[in-house]
């Protein structure tokens, strides 16, 4: 019985621009979903037909298969529409589980085909959130080829070009605001800002220019400077229209007590991620005021087929 797992992730910088070509940079996160799979004579997910499962991603990769019906077991411990890449880590470890049948699963091939499903099913997408979960770690995306480039991915005159990126040890909470949103409504929203003003094109050009400065703090491990980028990051995606009540809740109160805080993912809702040296605090204030929090490390690994 083919067992796959596959790491949750958070957007540090760039998420929504990256829709639009510009860079961003993405964390796996040690909360992982695992998918096992064995032959079976009708398609089954934790013994119910798989007509009766809702999920869009996984209809999409059981349309997508050609090797005969499959009975499936999901252990998910991301939490679902948190902005902690969910669905990626689902679509991930589970086209691992059913690559698995056929032949050695290549991570590029896997992080290729996630996308497409993601893509399909969002009616638009970036390979952040798959690339990062495929490979673990922290992953730089930009529309250049640079240091440690794994990829390059390609879509309807869009180009994304996936590379490992070193960072130092950090501390960081995620604060789960418990409303959800849909990832495809957030990124109309967004579209229909950068279409109908100049105003959205200079806030997602802004964005892009946060994740190359970003990206040279990580390289020197300036810690205060992340937490400066995060703060300006999450005020430019409040002027995008996608963050919320919710997600000013959480950040208001921890504040003094963390380098940086911004909402993480498609926002409306999701997860707020703090950079603290301060963690176990941090999260206590959080769990207080009734919202689940984690205290999470950087997932190395990524994509794991046993």
């Amino acid at each position: 019985m083919p067992t796959a797992s596959a790491p949750g992730k958070f957007i540090l910088f760039g998420e929504h621009a990256v829709v639009y070509g510009k860079p961003a940079i993405a964390i796996a996160i040690d909360l992982r979903t695992e998918v096992k799979a064995e032959r079976s004579s009708s398609f089954r997910l934790d013994g119910r037909a798989i007509s009766e499962i809702r999920s869009f991603y996984i209809r999409e990769m059981v349309r997508r298969w050609r090797g005969g019906p499959l009975s499936m077991e999901i252990r998910a411990h991301v939490p679902p529409s948190s902005g902690l890449g969910s669905s990626a880590a689902l679509t991930v470890s589970m086209l691992g589980a059913l690559h698995s049948f056929k032949s050695p699963a290549e991570k590029e091939n896997i992080a290729r085909e996630a996308f497409e499903v993601e893509y399909t099913v969002q009616g638009g997408a970036s390979p952040t959130d798959t690339s990062t979960s495929t490979l673990g770690g922290a992953v730089y995306i930009s529309e250049k080829k640079e240091e440690n480039f794994r990829w390059e991915i390609r879509k309807n005159g869009k180009s994304w070009k996936v590379h490992s990126l070193s960072i130092p040890n950090m501390s960081f909470v995620v604060g789960v605001t418990g409303a959800h949103s849909s990832t495809r409504d957030m990124v109309e929203r967004v579209r229909r800002v950068v279409r109908r003003s100049p105003f959205g094109k200079d806030v997602v050009d802004e964005i892009g220019s946060i994740v190359m400065e970003g990206k040279r703090a990580l390289e020197k491990g300036d810690l205060v400077r992340l937490g400066e980028l995060m703060n300006e990051n999450h005020e430019l995606l409040s002027l995008l229209g996608v963050s919320c009540t919710d997600i000013e809740r959480l950040i208001r109160p921890i504040k003094d007590r963390v380098y940086g805080a911004k909402l993480t993912g498609a926002g409306g809702g999701g997860s707020v991620i703090a950079l603290t040296d301060k963690a176990e605090e941090v999260r206590r204030i959080l769990e207080e005021r009734g919202k689940s929090a984690y205290i999470v490390n950087i997932d190395k690994d990524g994509l794991i087929i046993k």
